[in-house]
């Protein structure tokens, strides 16, 4: 069963953008610093090419409260480092919600 996927994307003081991703029903994760809200609507683009390949809607949600809460991105820390392909990054993906199930057990 796909699960479904929203995001958000929130301005800060510093003239930067974070990125938030909840994987339904209740594991968000996080990516900061974005330059421009360009970049992270890029990112967003491509977290949707990766989630439609294993079956998962990714949607806009509405800002929650405690957003700042959540856990980083397990695969965010450095964007000159990621993978550049679908397959690679779906790849990355994959591991790296796989170990956050694995932490959450």
């Amino acid at each position: 069963m796909s699960r479904r996927v929203s995001y958000r994307i929130h301005d800060r003081d510093d003239g930067l953008f974070d990125a938030a991703a909840t994987v339904a029903p209740d594991k968000t994760y996080r990516r900061e610093g974005f330059a421009s809200l360009a970049d992270a609507e890029e990112w967003i683009d491509g977290l949707r090419v990766l989630m439609a390949a294993i079956g998962a809607p990714v949607v806009q949600a509405q800002p929650e409260p405690g957003l700042r809460d959540a856990p980083p991105l397990p695969f965010g820390a450095a964007r000159a480092t990621e993978p550049k392909t679908a397959g690679a990054r779906l790849r990355r993906f994959r591991d790296a919600m796989s170990a956050s199930e694995d932490e959450a057990d």
